[in-house]
C-alpha cells in the first residue's frame, strides 16, 4: 500500500520562478531544503481563485495541502457542493462556477482527491475564534493596536524576495482580479456608510442650529470607532489565526515526513453518512474472523487506562453492535484503538445518498480496548440514538497493513500482529533510517493571511 502519491519530477528553475512570481503566491524553503511551501492567497468569494488553486496543485503535485478550514466548515461547504442540504436531503448539485462562497476550498478538495494528495485542516473552529474575540473586546492593549494592520498593508505592497522566500503582492493581486476585493469591501463599507450618513444628518442639522463642533465630533467618533473595530478584527481574526495556520502547517510537515518514513499508515475510502450499509464502489471488504475493528483516538490508549467514548455516528454505533454480538458469551468484547495524527472528512455522494470521503493517517501501533460498560441514550435535539462506552486499555499490537480494509458500515478493520518483536516498532526508528526527501506543501488561505503565514514559517 502506497503511503503517499508517487513523487513527481521537480519543477524546472524557470517554471518554479514563474510560479513564485505570481502575485497571489508566496513561497519559502528552509535553508537545508527539507521543506518547501507554496502559500496561495485567495478570495473566498467568486473570482479566479478556484482556478488558481487547481492550477497550482496540479503543477506542484505537493506531498500535502493545508486548508484554512475546520471540520465543520469542510462539511458545510462540501455538502452544498455535493448536492445535499444541512439535513442530508437531496438538493440541486452546484457546479464549481455557481459556488458564491468557498469555491477556492472546493477546488483544492477536488484536486487533492483526484491526485490522491493528503489534506490537512489548518484553522480552528469558528466558535474558538468568536470566544477569543469576545475575550479581547475589553482588552484595550494589543488587541486594538493598529500597528499589525498598518504593517500588513505596507509590507503587502512591496516585493521582499530572496532565494528562500517570496511574499504575496496584495496590490497586484487586486489589480489582476478586482473581484478579490469583495470580502474587504463587504467588511469595510458598512462603517463608512454609517459615518457618511451621520455626516449628512449632522450637516443638515448645522443649517438650523450651527452645531459644527458636535457634528465634527460625531463623525470623528464614528470613524475612530470603525477603525478600532477593524484593528480588533484584524488582530484577532487574522493575526492570531495566522499563528494557528502556521502551526498546523508544521504539523502537516511532521505527519508527511513520518508517512514517508513508514511510521504512519494512510487510508482513504468512502462510506454513507447515515449507515445504510451499502458498500461504495472503492470499498475493500475483509471477512476474516480474526480481523479487528479499529477506532481512531487523538491520544494513545494506555494499558489499564479507562476511557469513556460518546458515540453517535452510525458507523461507530454499528461497530459497537457488531463487537458486542459475539457468539460466545465468555468472549471478551474488544476492538482496537490507534492514535490518529490526521483525519479529513468531506461530504460526497455515495450510491446517490449523502456520504463521506475519508482520508485518515494513523500510527502503526495500537492497543486492544476492552468494553466494560455500555449506556444507551438519545440525542437531545434529533432524538437519534447515542451510546456511552467505557473501555479499558489492554495489550498493544501492530496493524497488519496488508490486511487493512473497511467494513460495509464505514469503519476500518485489520488483523492485529501481536508478535513481541513488532511492538513499538514505529517508536524506535533511528535517525539514519529517516527519509531525506524534500517535503512540499501547498497552503490555501485568504489573501490577508498569506504573508503572515509566510513570515511565520520562514522563522522555523
Amino acid at each position: 500500500m502506497k503511503a503517499v502519491p508517487q513523487a513527481t519530477p521537480p519543477l524546472t528553475p524557470g517554471h518554479l520562478d514563474k510560479i513564485i512570481h505570481s502575485p497571489h503566491i508566496g513561497y519559502l524553503t528552509t535553508a537545508n531544503r527539507s521543506l518547501e511551501v507554496f502559500v496561495i492567497g485567495t478570495s473566498h468569494f467568486r473570482c479566479n481563485s478556484a482556478q488558481e488553486v487547481t492550477s497550482l496543485i496540479e503543477q506542484v503535485r505537493p506531498d500535502g495541502v493545508v486548508l484554512e478550514l475546520d471540520p465543520e466548515r469542510v462539511l458545510r461547504l462540501t455538502k452544498r457542493y455535493a448536492g445535499f442540504d444541512a439535513n442530508g436531503d437531496r438538493r440541486e448539485k452546484q457546479s464549481s462556477h455557481d459556488v458564491l462562497y468557498g469555491a477556492d476550498f472546493i477546488a483544492a478538495v477536488n484536486a487533492c482527491q483526484q491526485l490522491d494528495i493528503p489534506m490537512f485542516l489548518g484553522d480552528e473552529y469558528a466558535h474558538e475564534t468568536k470566544r477569543r474575540l469576545t475575550q479581547q473586546f475589553l482588552n484595550w492593549g494589543d488587541a486594538y493596536s493598529p500597528a499589525p494592520f498598518v504593517q500588513s498593508i505596507v509590507e503587502g505592497m512591496r516585493s521582499d524576495e530572496d532565494m528562500h522566500k517570496s511574499r504575496i503582492d496584495l496590490f497586484q493581486s487586486f489589480v489582476n482580479d478586482p473581484q478579490k476585493l469583495t470580502p474587504i469591501v463587504l467588511t469595510s463599507t458598512p462603517p463608512f456608510l454609517i459615518a457618511s450618513a451621520l455626516a449628512l444628518f449632522d450637516n443638515g442639522a448645522m443649517a438650523y442650529d450651527g452645531s459644527v463642533l458636535l457634528s465634527s465630533m460625531g463623525i470623528t467618533i464614528s470613524i475612530l470607532s470603525s477603525f478600532l473595530a477593524s484593528c480588533l478584527l484584524f488582530n484577532t481574526v487574522i493575526v492570531e489565526r495566522d499563528k494557528i495556520i502556521a502551526s498546523n502547517t508544521i504539523h502537516a510537515y511532521n505527519v508527511v515526513r513520518s508517512l514517508k518514513d513508514n511510521d504512519l499508515i494512510r487510508k482513504r475510502w468512502r462510506f454513507t453518512a447515515k449507515g445504510q450499509n451499502k458498500p461504495s464502489d472503492n470499498t475493500e471488504l475483509i471477512n476474516a474472523s480474526e480481523s479487528l475493528p479499529l477506532f481512531t483516538l487523538k491520544s494513545p490508549l494506555v494499558k489499564g487506562a479507562i476511557r469513556n467514548l460518546h458515540l453517535f455516528e452510525p458507523r461507530w454505533l454499528n461497530m459497537i453492535d457488531e463487537v458486542t454480538k459475539a457468539k460466545d458469551p465468555l468472549d471478551e468484547k474488544m476492538f482496537g484503538c490507534v492514535r490518529c495524527t490526521n483525519k479529513f472528512y468531506s461530504a460526497v455522494s455515495v450510491n446517490g445518498v449523502e456520504g463521506r470521503y475519508a482520508d485518515v493517517i494513523f500510527e502503526t501501533a495500537g492497543t486492544f480496548a476492552k468494553i466494560k460498560q455500555i449506556r444507551e441514550g438519545k440525542r437531545a435535539v434529533s432524538g437519534d440514538r447515542k451510546i456511552s462506552v467505557s473501555i479499558e486499555g489492554g495489550d498493544s499490537f501492530i496493524v497488519d497493513v496488508s490486511s487493512l480494509s473497511v467494513s460495509n458500515d464505514g469503519y476500518m478493520v485489520a488483523i492485529p500482529n501481536v508478535e513481541p518483536n513488532n511492538r513499538g516498532l514505529s517508536s524506535f526508528r533511528s535517525s539514519q533510517e529517516t527519509s531525506k526527501e524534500r517535503i512540499t506543501l501547498v497552503v490555501v488561505v485568504g489573501l490577508l493571511h498569506g504573508n503572515g503565514v509566510v513570515d511565520l514559517l520562514s522563522k522555523i
